[in-house]
């Protein structure tokens, strides 16, 4: 790929210049994602040898679970993706200041409101364990701990809404590193709590809840410097009666409903969990933090430098960069998921065994979590499409297709689950093959419905072809995962150094097999990336 003149202003400079931005973007997103992804593995692998699966263990995960949904109504991308295009039209139309102003606001109506919603929720917390895990009532003790624990939990909605705030504006900004590491001091507080504190609570269990809330104190202190610096502190203004106060507000009661239909798959999934074996919430959990792992690193990372882009290419209604954008987004994620994807593929219990077994966690529970990590795989590549067609919907502020595909969605993985776990028995594994085939057929939705409204942004024959040739660099990998797959004693997780070593030279043979391939096959995002890697080294 050739450099571009800094005078060129020619289609293809342009978008050279914009596919740039994106990656240069991704980079630091997802460096931040990363760091913080790590820190909630090593969150997972430390609960899990001192906690095992099991009944308190199961508590803390589904107690953990309410206030993780409620979040998501208002903040994360939903916040994000309202906040990003309104300040964004603000500051064009009326500059800085209004801007500001409007980020004062939108500051103030957060605080009131998250408030109020977390004073609910501590005192709704027996009703919403009914309503995430009816199956809890029939052990009475579990049920309680559940309860307590969601009290304790609440708090942390406030919290990560504001630091939801914080990065919406950052990101407008150009700024993604402290956003995206930001969530990673949680984990730190969880991890610190147990190994030092953990026997100072009774039962133990609570020391994860007092993690939790000093996680979430100090992730939301760490982006005020930053904040103040790029932006300014915010600061209390209840001048609410303005226009695009009110079209804000329109547009969050949108994305609440939005996250309303994403978040009930996981109130079906954890109902039907609930009346599960004990010990199956926490391998669901284990499997589906694996998945977030390498999702929040790559999708997110992609999707949080793709949104300010996209939404000026919009407000610009230049379409054809929007599709170049679109579709590039979609290939780079697509370069690095891949790979990810066949190593886990084959190695799931070699994966699920280095990270967990260990402590507590038993061979039994070590082996159920890696059947569900294998048949969550195509989840985890429908769900990285999802996140970055979404952005485009969010861009364009066409809430309505994504309320009704949630919706459908939501449905859909209901039935679907069901007859899996209970007519068909699989237990577990149900649950990730319904969520596989349901957010399968909610990517199809969202692409069928982008291109009937605009047609110029979905062209998909190109993009075929080019996901197509990265697949096809897979092939000799996954041949050479096949072969080494059983060679480790995974039941003895990683207490065993040839296990280490084993899996350790598999992801390096595996990476170096995959990138070989790339090159002979002339895929061309080994270039791009490449280029632009020793470009963000400098």
């Amino acid at each position: 790929m050739n450099e571009v003149e800094p005078g060129d202003t020619s289609p293809a400079a342009q978008h050279k210049r914009s596919s740039a931005n994106i990656l240069n973007k991704f980079f630091v997103s997802a460096s931040g994602t990363g760091i913080s992804r790590i820190l909630g593995a090593v969150r997972d692998i430390v609960i899990a040898h001192y906690f095992g699966a099991g009944k308190t263990i199961d508590a803390f995960w589904m107690a953990w679970t309410v206030p993780s949904l409620f979040r998501r109504f208002v903040a994360d991308e939903g916040l994000t993706g309202a906040m990003i295009p309104a300040i964004a039209q603000e500051e064009s139309k009326f500059g800085t200041l209004a801007a500001r102003e409007l980020t004062d606001k939108i500051f103030t109506i957060l605080l009131i409101a998250l408030s109020v919603f977390c004073i609910a929720g501590i005192l709704a917390a027996p009703l919403l364990v009914r309503l995430f895990a009816y199956g809890f009532i029939s052990d009475p003790v579990k049920f309680n701990l559940t309860v307590n624990l969601t009290r304790w939990l609440f708090p942390f909605i406030a919290m990560v809404s504001l630091v939801s705030y914080c990065e919406g504006i950052l990101n407008h900004r150009g700024h993604f590193f402290i956003p995206k590491i930001a969530p990673g001091l949680v984990s730190a507080g969880i991890i610190v709590a147990v190994v030092l504190f953990m026997n100072r609570f009774s039962p133990p269990v609570y020391s994860l809840a007092a993690g939790v809330l000093a996680g979430g104190i100090f992730h939301f202190l760490v982006q005020l410097p930053i904040l103040g610096k790029l932006w300014y502190f915010p600061r209390p203004n209840f001048q609410f009666n303005s226009p695009r106060v009110r079209f804000f507000l329109g547009e969050m009661g949108k994305v609440i409903l939005i996250g309303i239909f994403a978040q009930l798959n996981v109130v079906v999934l954890r109902q039907l969990a609930s009346f599960l074996p004990a010990g199956s919430v926490t391998h669901y959990w284990n499997a589906n933090r694996i998945m977030d792992l390498t999702h929040g690193i790559i999708a997110i990372g992609m999707g949080s430098a793709l949104m300010p882009v996209v939404t000026r290419s919009v407000f610009e209604k230049d379409w054809h960069k929007v599709r170049d954008q679109l579709e590039y987004s979609i290939k780079m994620v697509a370069f690095f998921l891949f790979p990810a994807c066949a190593f886990m593929l084959f190695f799931h219990k070699a994966t699920v065994a280095i990270l967990f077994r260990h402590g507590s966690f038993t061979i039994h529970d070590s082996l159920v979590t890696a059947a569900t990590l294998q048949l969550l795989i195509p989840f985890l590549i429908n769900l990285a499409g999802i996140n970055i067609i979404k952005k485009v919907y969010f861009a364009i502020d066409d809430r309505n297709t994504l309320m009704a595909v949630g919706g459908f969605g939501v449905a859909l993985t209901a039935m679907i689950g069901i007859v899996l776990t209970k007519a068909m028995g699989l237990g577990v594994r149900g649950l990730a093959v319904s969520l596989s085939i349901s957010t399968f057929i909610q990517l199809i939705l969202y692409f069928y419905i982008l291109r009937r409204k605009i047609p110029e942004v979905v062209q998909p024959a190109g993009m075929l072809l080019s996901l197509l040739r990265i697949a096809g660099a897979c092939i000799p990998a996954m041949i050479l995962l096949y072969l080494l797959a059983d060679t480790g004693n995974w039941e003895k997780g990683p207490g065993e150094l040839k296990n280490l070593l084993i899996f350790g030279c598999s992801a390096l043979l595996t990476l170096l097999t995959y990138l070989v391939s790339a090159y002979l096959l002339k895929v061309k995002e080994l270039r791009i990336f490449l280029k632009r890697f020793k470009k963000f080294k400098k």
